[in-house]
């Protein structure tokens, strides 16, 4: 069975971080995320309208270590992009 996934989502310089939390499958305290970020009012699930997508390796001990990972994670590849 596949897992729902919700996304929190803010407004960063002008375009929009989606960051979705999940737990590691198998594994009961260790969390990752997902990010995706893209213009305002596109449709950040569709791959065609991303700016780009992310993740990392690392492990987190609960969910909002990790969503806490995942905007800053967001946030620097806005600033990227930006420059």
């Amino acid at each position: 069975m596949e897992k729902q996934q919700n996304w929190s989502t803010e407004q960063y310089k002008g375009m929009e971080v989606h960051v979705t939390v999940l737990q590691k499958e198998g594994v009961k305290d260790k969390w990752d995320y997902t990010v995706r970020i893209c213009e305002p009012g596109v449709d950040a699930t569709a791959e065609s309208e991303l700016a780009a997508e992310s993740g990392d390796d690392a492990d987190y001990i609960s969910a909002n270590e990790a969503l806490a990972a995942g905007f800053a994670k967001g946030y620097a590849m806005v600033n990227e992009l930006r420059e």
